[in-house]
């Protein structure tokens, strides 16, 4: 990571600043380049030595984590047009469907012909979603972190041979994540860039696709969605905002999750402690549902997790919106006159 830092400030290669943005100055954008090369890499050697030619069976999720982090790369430097990260991500997608990979049930429910098209909708969503949440010094990093161990833990924890091999690849890029972390905490020496939140997204959202055990396979998209429910909701609340508001997806904004709670009064420290403690409890529950529970109980306890953190969102953004009305109001009110109590 020094390396990559000390690159990144020879050749220019700074983060954009902009009216999204929450942080001021110079800072190096292309993290992703350390922990993504490194986490390929011991994968590839850690797979190799394997039984059961585990490699092969993991090359359609690398080759397809390896494309979206190109084109992440290519966007931080470049800037790329919104179509052709989406086109990327799309094709990125089919190569672990190609080669046979994708969802099989939702729960108690078979899904038949519609588990290819879950899976890619699944894929590029959960690239988007990692890449949206990245807003705010070790935020993206510390969900992927925490949703990589427990889905580790879930594996290595389930008495299956070959399950606990895939943990391992789970605490493999855990631990990548963790060495970025460390130039990452606020305040940031160095960002992931759109290249390695697209990349986690893409790798989390792909790696439990791989599981021979049929007790993980019942739970295994309601664990992932519980996991990653913080950016998957916040993902879900843009979409619907601005399809309401008659903009396009790709239109940016500053109304996101770590934006409402700023908006709120937390500081940046503030809102990580939040965080990181609401999604503590949700590792937690997905333990409890997957390990203990299991079967149909799991997913209803898995379920009722995720209705919970779409409460939780819809509570931040009226909390926010009076926050935003109360301080307009104090903006506009005459200097020496108070304004209404709780107005």
């Amino acid at each position: 990571m020094p390396w990559v830092i000390k690159l990144c400030k020879k050749q220019g290669w700074y983060d954009r600043v902009n009216s999204r943005k929450v942080h001021s100055g110079t800072i190096p954008r292309l993290g992703s380049c350390a922990f993504v090369t490194v986490f390929l890499a011991a994968a590839l050697l850690y797979l190799g030595r394997t039984p059961g030619n585990r490699l092969a069976v993991y090359l359609p999720i690398l080759g397809g984590g390896f494309l979206v982090f190109v084109l992440g790369l290519l966007d931080d430097l470049y800037e790329l047009p919104a179509r052709y990260k989406l086109l990327g991500q799309g094709v990125a997608s089919l190569i672990p469907l190609v080669c046979g990979l994708h969802l099989t049930r939702l729960g108690p429910l078979e899904l038949g012909g519609l588990g290819p098209i879950l899976t890619f909708c699944w894929l590029i969503g959960m690239s988007n979603a990692f890449n949206l949440i990245d807003g705010v010094d070790a935020l993206c990093g510390i969900l992927s972190l925490s949703v990589l161990l427990t889905l580790g833990l879930v594996l290595s924890l389930n008495g299956d041979a070959d399950a606990g091999l895939d943990g391992a690849l789970e605490f493999i890029l855990g631990g990548c994540i963790l060495g970025f972390l460390v130039y990452n905490k606020p305040p940031a020496r160095i960002f992931m860039g759109d290249g390695g939140s697209q990349f986690l997204g893409f790798m989390i959202g792909a790696l439990p696709l791989i599981t021979s055990s049929a007790g993980l396979t019942y739970n295994l998209f309601p664990l992932v969605a519980v996991l990653s429910s913080i950016p998957l909701v916040d993902t879900i609340a843009a979409i619907w905002r601005r399809t309401r508001e008659g903009r396009s997806f790709f239109t940016p904004d500053k109304r996101h999750l770590h934006h409402k709670l700023m908006e709120m009064g937390y500081t940046t420290k503030g809102l990580l402690g939040l965080i990181l403690t609401i999604q503590t409890v949700l590792c937690g529950v997905s333990l409890v549902a997957v390990l203990w529970l299991g079967g149909f109980r799991g997913f209803i306890f898995l379920a009722a997790a995720f209705g919970a953190m779409a409460v939780f969102f819809a509570v931040i953004h009226y909390t926010s919106q009076r926050a935003s009305r109360i301080k307009a109001h104090t903006s506009r009110a005459p200097e020496g006159r108070k304004t209404p109590e709780g107005a």
